[in-house]
């Protein structure tokens, strides 16, 4: 190649690198430039990756427990509960509400397990229930809910949910109180009744929330972590 050939192709080595300069320095300058370089969309790419990545550390985890020690019967009635009247509107087809629908099926439940409510002494069972809440694993987080602008990332999270609800089988050895003599369909019944009310108890005192805040912070602290300096969660 003569020296002259080799002064033109350096010379648009050099204007192509120029050219590249200017052009980064313009998109860098310039945030709604909507220029898409190989290099730079596959950062982006990357960096949402990344973030995907930070969140699935969190959602295979529950991020609340509660835990509630509940005295069966006890815990489950209005104490002032007149169950002679109640038995009574009953067998004379009298109306009844849907709350003494309910209480009158716990009447018979703890009837059929040697449990008579219309004394004031009654063998009774602790029950210990675990209720977890955290992130619906169904409701999967996909590209389109984050948003990166700069160092800021915009979050779009799943709704929490109860993950796991456990009822404890414990033995009266542990908590010194009377054991009960129920078949397993009866306790089954049981469980089922408890369950449904600790549901509705741990909903009404916020779980889902207060999973819903907890999880977010844990989020925020790995993402902060990572060097971004914005984190915002969007519904």
């Amino acid at each position: 190649m003569s020296g002259k050939s080799k002064r033109s192709y350096k010379s648009k080595i050099l204007i192509i690198a120029v050219l590249i300069i200017v052009l980064l320095i313009t998109v860098y300058f310039s945030p709604g430039l909507n220029i898409k370089l190989p290099f730079i969309y596959n950062t982006k790419i990357t960096s949402t990756e990344v973030i995907l990545r930070e969140i699935n550390k969190v959602s295979t985890l529950s991020t609340v427990e509660y835990i509630y020690k509940s005295v069966f019967p006890f815990d489950f009635f209005d104490q002032n509960t007149d169950w002679r009247q109640l038995v009574s509107k009953r067998t004379n087809s009298k109306f009844l509400t849907v709350l003494e629908k309910d209480q009158l099926w716990l009447f018979d439940q703890c009837k059929s397990i040697g449990i008579d409510l219309e004394y004031d002494i009654y063998d009774f069972v602790v029950i210990t229930s675990v209720v977890e809440a955290g992130l619906n694993l169904e409701d999967v987080i996909n590209p389109d809910d984050i948003t990166i602008d700069g160092k800021t990332i915009s979050l779009r999270m799943p709704k929490t949910i109860i993950t796991k609800f456990t009822i404890e089988d414990s033995e009266s050895a542990k908590y010194n109180y009377p054991d009960l003599d129920v078949d397993p369909i009866h306790w089954m019944q049981i469980t089922s009744y408890v369950e449904e009310k600790i549901r509705a108890k741990v909903l009404e005192d916020g779980i889902l929330k207060n999973a819903e805040t907890r999880g977010n912070d844990f989020i925020k602290s790995l993402l902060l972590e990572s060097g971004w300096e914005n984190i915002v969660f969007i519904q």
